[in-house]
């Protein structure tokens, strides 16, 4: 066990090893983001301790499947570098290890996590953890949805710590696309379906052979997207292919700002990271194509939008930022948005020219059984928009703004105990049998929430009839029933539905 106190130097010796000096860590770019990171106010680390010879399973079945047969001898021992936001001396420490834990729970609040440096050349950085900035899941906050709790043996402690496994991406048996996979798995794998495996193991999960027929060890070209889906299914979970909606004056097919947020933050709830392709600055005239792992968002306040008849609102345009795990540079990397299908993130600051980064497509990972798609609920919700936006009319003066999402039955029911909903109407939804997952599409005017559909994530898509529609307002249920009753017929056309009349009568059932 090594104490020192910590500062940018110490954090690059303490990161080097035999294979790696001191000089090529300062000019890694995982070096220089980590020194903001844990310099940061937020973060404030203060003391590195450094674990010598530690064990780590991932590394382990990648030396056993590779390194382990390179002439040349590495180790198969790693070391584990802690970090604090406290100053304290080694026989601080110790006393505070010898002591039982919960007499020094604000010491041991001030672990910040810890990175394990791999014995191989030049990318080092091995399975991490580290501490997230403040999240506060209200609005106008961070919400880290992609988040775990992984218990921390440290000498005979076990402390708790919320946040996502990283590692740097390891270009002989993973690429970029296997590192985020590996990242997203860390949390998808809490869920009995799902299977955690070494970065090695997803790799041959893609496929038998490169996309090009080459070899898959050393990985040299990195995965495909249809390989991405391919390993992801191999453990365990279904993927949704995001695809581009608009063309960015550089002549890229690319996702519009406004499509990408609707859809990580609709499918945020279930708590899965989501994987976005990107284009990055690759040379002075190219872009390469990158993947990272969004696992947090920050969300402002829902604002209040002039009524245009013309548009449907979503909640989701109040997204201002992600926090996405980047093999390349850290983990909860900023990315901001800015001209439609633009972002902002460090690979611009690497590139002389400043271009943007562009977002090309979105994986998300789902569980088998969820078969109804955003796209399938969206296009009910724009058939809903319509009805609401002509029943209100002129009589509000701000839009219908909609917020779409994916989520676990057991939530929803919580929000309702946490409603304003009469005590009967409660109880009618709460002892409703529901689907583990449902779609629930809430309208707001303003910021109060006016009326929720539910439907089941796991239905088959000619049926998709919604579960509830729950009107908040007082007085309002009544006279949106005959209002729709009246018009039924115009409305079943504007559904573009075969079945668009018995969606309407279910609807006015339900608001009965």
């Amino acid at each position: 066990m090594i104490l020192e106190e910590y500062n940018a130097e110490r954090l690059a010796i303490a990161l080097s090893n035999r294979e790696t000096p001191v000089e090529v860590i300062k000019n890694k770019n995982h070096y220089k983001y980590l020194v903001k990171y844990l310099s940061s106010s937020e973060i404030g680390a203060q003391t590195i301790v450094t674990e010598e010879e530690y064990i780590n399973k991932d590394y382990i079945q990648d030396y056993s499947f590779y390194y382990s047969l390179c002439f040349k001898e590495y180790s198969s021992k790693c070391k584990r570098i802690h970090f604090f936001s406290q100053k304290f001396s080694l026989s601080d420490l110790q006393d505070k290890i010898l002591s039982p834990q919960q007499a020094n729970v604000e010491f041991w609040d001030s672990y910040l996590g810890f990175i394990v440096v791999k014995p191989i050349p030049t990318t080092i950085i091995g399975f991490t953890i580290l501490k997230t900035y403040a999240s506060n899941e209200a609005v106008n906050s961070r919400n880290f949805f992609g988040l775990r709790k992984y218990n921390i043996h440290f000498f005979g402690t076990k402390i708790k710590i919320k946040s996502l496994a990283f590692q740097e991406q390891d270009s002989v048996l993973a690429a970029c696309a296997t590192t985020a996979i590996w990242s997203m798995l860390s949390k998808a794998a809490l869920d009995y379906h799902t299977i955690l495996k070494s970065p090695s193991e997803i790799t041959k999960d893609a496929d038998n052979l490169g996309h090009d027929g080459s070899r898959l060890f050393p990985n040299k070209d990195g995965l495909i997207i249809s390989q991405i889906c391919k390993a992801i299914y191999n453990s365990g979970l279904v993927t949704e292919l995001k695809q581009p909606d608009m063309k960015h004056s550089t002549g890229e097919s690319v996702l519009s700002n406004s499509y990408t947020k609707q859809i990580i933050n609709a499918y945020s709830s279930i708590g899965i990271p989501i994987i976005l392709i990107i284009a990055v600055p690759n040379t002075a005239t190219s872009y390469g194509l990158h993947a990272i792992t969004v696992s947090g968002i920050k969300q402002n306040e829902i604002q209040k939008i002039t009524n245009n008849p013309e548009k449907v609102s979503y909640v989701a345009e109040f997204i201002e930022k992600l926090y996405a795990h980047d093999d390349q540079f850290g983990p909860f990397v900023r990315v901001e948005f800015e001209k439609d299908g633009e972002i902002k993130c460090p690979w611009n600051e690497n590139d002389p020219a400043h271009r943007k980064t562009l977002v090309c497509s979105l994986v998300v990972s789902v569980y088998p059984k969820i078969r109804i798609s955003y796209e399938d609920i969206k296009l009910i919700i724009l058939w809903y928009d319509r009805m609401l936006s002509t029943f209100f009319g002129d009589n509000i003066d701000n839009d219908l703004v909609w917020d779409i999402k994916l989520n676990y039955s057991e939530n929803f029911k919580k929000s309702i105990q946490e409603s304003g909903l009469s005590r009967g109407e409660k109880l009618s939804i709460l002892s409703d049998s529901l689907p583990k997952y449902i779609w629930v599409a809430d309208c707001y005017i303003g910021t109060e929430k006016i009326i929720s559909f539910t439907f089941d994530a796991t239905d088959m898509i000619n049926g998709m009839i919604a579960l509830h529609a729950i009107v908040y307002f007082d007085g309002v249920k009544d006279e949106l029933r005959q209002f729709i009753s009246e018009y039924s017929d115009l409305f079943a056309k504007l559904s573009k539905r075969s079945n668009g009349g018995l969606y309407i009568n279910h609807l006015i059932n339900q608001l009965s």
